[in-house]
């Protein structure tokens, strides 16, 4: 409520708009002339590609002679691909283009929040795991691409209700329309995830009556609540104006349950866990109108723990996640059964992130480029595995197109130790599984 007069009027706009603009045409190489116009203060290649000889070397996820258009689906762009005889019946043999239903557990990231205007909207459509918008791109859509009866999508935007250190409320009957199969709450911790995976084991009954039998998609991504504002379980008397971090071993024991009631009840399962971006520039959440809008939650009740705290953290969150999906993975699927692949995906692990890639109104939530960005990185890894063989494996590569989906490809599912960019200092850890 506290935003709803500044952005009646003009002042907090302008800054926003401002702010959006140069920041992004930062994270851009300078154009040469003959795109745009030439004019100095145009968004050349929509902010979305660089300048090139005269033309627009769009983004990945990206198209248009600027840029302004989503990229075509991969129908259009990839040679067809027969289908294959029967359906797979393990989790190691399922080609990406056979999956017939889309997921999403996570928090205020995986719901698309401020994800683009009007801000303070979740744009679950577009959302980077589930979005269904026909101008988004997803994996949903990237998925969609090939199985053009995909369940789960998410189309549209909802207000989240936001209920300071409290459990979040799951998207009710009337906005089902609009979450899809997107179960991601604003807000959420790890030990919130369980009644995500109840919504969804009770929403897939009503909208796939055979669910069972389909190869299902989930895709994960959480920690930054539990980072940023500390564990699930404290009460309303006690002193959260200096919140910590909720532990390592607390986060990889609710995530453990997680796994184990996901494989319990959710059979011909695939899980994508994203890892969390290490190289993220804390210090843009409290820049210019992010110091603002932080000090303005602050007055609301919602404080952060110490911000000088988060690099390490999320590094020690990682290294946890990589022991974690390990585990799971000599756990689920063995040379016997393999009725769940549980990967860890590695896109944005060591991206340099900075506000080109965050949303201006506060700086911590993905902005759409970012969003777009991650579903492209992932989809590439659910076909190819790990980046390997360029200068800066581990970088985000903007400008590289979405693979098409091959007779041999399958959802990658790489020991996350051996492949991952902590390979060195995770090799001798001692693993319990």
């Amino acid at each position: 409520f506290w935003l709803k007069p500044l952005m009646a009027g003009r002042i907090l706009p302008a800054l926003i708009w401002l702010r959006c603009s140069t920041s992004a045409a930062a994270a851009l190489p300078s154009s040469t002339s003959g795109c745009g116009g030439g004019l100095p203060w145009e968004q050349l290649c929509s902010d979305r590609g660089v300048c090139r000889s005269g033309h627009c070397e769009c983004e990945g996820a990206r198209a248009g002679p600027t840029c302004n258009e989503p990229a075509p689906p991969l129908n259009e762009s990839c040679p067809r691909l027969p289908h294959r005889a029967g359906v797979p019946l393990r989790a190691d043999d399922v080609r990406p283009d056979e999956i017939g239903i889309v997921m999403a557990i996570g928090d205020s990231m995986t719901a698309g929040y401020n994800l683009e205007p009007p801000f303070l909207k979740e744009h679950m459509g577009w959302a980077f795991s589930s979005g269904g918008e026909p101008d988004a791109f997803s994996l949903a859509t990237l998925l969609r691409s090939y199985n053009p009866l995909l369940v789960g999508a998410a189309m549209g935007m909802r207000t989240p209700e936001t209920r300071v250190g409290k459990i979040g409320t799951l998207c009710g009957p009337e906005e089902y329309h609009v979450c899809g199969l997107n179960a991601a709450v604003n807000g959420a911790r790890a030990g919130w995830l369980h009644a995500q995976a109840d919504w969804l084991e009770e929403r897939l009954g009503a909208l796939r009556p055979q669910w069972e039998d389909d190869w299902k998609l989930v895709t994960i991504w959480t920690g930054f609540g539990d980072i940023a504002f500390g564990p699930k379980n404290f009460t309303d008397n006690q002193n959260q104006t200096s919140p910590v971090p909720t532990k390592v071993a607390v986060v990889e024991r609710e995530l453990d349950a997680l796994l184990a009631r996901l494989h319990a009840r959710f059979p011909r399962l695939l899980v994508n866990i994203v890892a969390l971006p290490e190289e993220t520039d804390f210090n843009a959440t409290i820049a210019g109108v992010c110091k603002v809008t932080k000090f303005a939650g602050w007055l609301l009740g919602i404080h952060f723990t110490d911000m000088q705290l988060w690099p390490a953290r999320v590094a020690e969150y990682n290294r946890m996640l990589a022991q974690l999906v390990r585990r799971w993975q000599q756990r689920a699927c063995s040379p016997k059964s393999c009725s769940m692949q549980v990967a860890l995906r590695f896109t944005l692990a060591k991206a340099s992130l900075t506000t080109a890639e965050l949303d201006p109104m506060d700086c911590f939530h993905p902005n759409r480029r970012m969003s777009e960005a991650l579903a492209l990185g992932i989809w590439n890894e659910m076909l190819e595995g790990p980046p390997r063989g360029s200068k800066d494996p581990w970088a985000l590569h903007w400008t590289r197109p979405a693979a098409c989906v091959e007779e041999w490809h399958r959802f990658t599912a790489p020991d996350p130790i051996e492949a991952g960019p902590w390979a060195p200092a995770l090799k001798t850890a001692e693993l319990v599984v």
